[in-house]
């Protein structure tokens, strides 16, 4: 194996990069083993590693927050980065947990694939799924980033992000996935406030030929829209009667889901978009 640097590199044996993400990582970790402070020495004496070394990647992890430096003592903690990284952790462990029970029962009522979609990096990831029980059905992938701006899936969860995050996600490019994919950048800031307006998206063709969904937001207990619960299927099931009753039948699922995770919806959702001049 041979590297950029046009250095023969030895199978198995990680880079110089690899390393120090490593040490990086047992840095952190030793956090847990040793205590809640440790200052270079402890954690050069901790990970065998020599002071310079240590200093250099403590350096980088404080300047990224995950390290933070306590200027009394000169020693280090945990930073706020390790604490938001683990409340999205739990945060995403909660919604799964409170919402498998309503994506088991639509399921059942409906025959359609139900699933559960967070935004992340600008795409929209399925973290939990129940198929449909039909033959033909909308197969959804765990785990697979896709795009935010086209399907109900992805747009009710676009519709409730900061504005300059839409305005992002638009500047990246709307690609017509089908026919139907909305590629006017007016038309879809009209239709993501259109989703706001009345809770919940439709979608037809728009991602995959042959496939629509309706979807409807998930609130968190501070109001802010943490994920989206969507009803898909072929689009030849999704007749005009049909998608009036999944519409009622997802709004009122993702009502339950979002009631059980300490949303009040007397207070109503927040809207977390950053208005120009506002």
């Amino acid at each position: 194996m041979v590297s950029k640097s046009g250095t023969k590199q030895r199978a198995g044996v990680p880079s110089s990069s690899a390393k120090t993400v490593e040490r990086a990582l047992d840095i952190l970790l030793a956090f847990l083993r040793e205590g809640q402070e440790l200052g270079i020495t402890d954690l050069s004496r901790a990970l065998r590693l020599p002071k310079g070394t240590v200093h250099r990647l403590v350096s980088t992890l404080a300047a990224k927050g995950f390290l933070a430096k306590n200027e009394a003592t000169g020693r280090y903690r945990l930073g706020l980065s390790v604490f938001r990284l683990g409340s999205t952790f739990l945060n995403q462990m909660e919604v799964r947990e409170a919402a498998l029970p309503v994506l088991h029962e639509l399921a059942r009522v409906t025959g359609e694939t139900v699933n559960l979609n967070i935004a992340r990096d600008r795409r929209r990831v399925c973290i939990e799924k129940v198929e449909s029980s039909h033959d033909i059905r909308h197969f959804v992938e765990l785990g697979r980033p896709l795009p935010l701006y086209c399907g109900a899936s992805g747009k009710v969860l676009l519709a409730f992000l900061p504005e300059e995050e839409i305005e992002a996600v638009i500047a990246e490019g709307l690609r017509p996935l089908t026919s139907r994919t909305v590629t006017d950048p007016d038309r879809l800031r009209r239709e993501l406030a259109e989703i706001r307006r009345r809770g919940y998206a439709v979608s037809r063709d728009e991602r995959v030929e042959g496939a629509s969904a309706v979807s409807a937001p998930i609130y968190d207990s501070a109001g802010r829209v943490v994920a989206g619960l969507t009803i898909s299927g072929p689009t030849y099931r999704f007749t005009a009667e049909r998608v009036v009753q999944f519409v009622k039948l997802v709004k009122q699922g993702a009502a339950r889901i979002s009631a059980s995770l300490g949303y009040s919806a007397a207070t109503g959702g927040e809207d977390t978009r950053k208005r120009k001049g506002g």
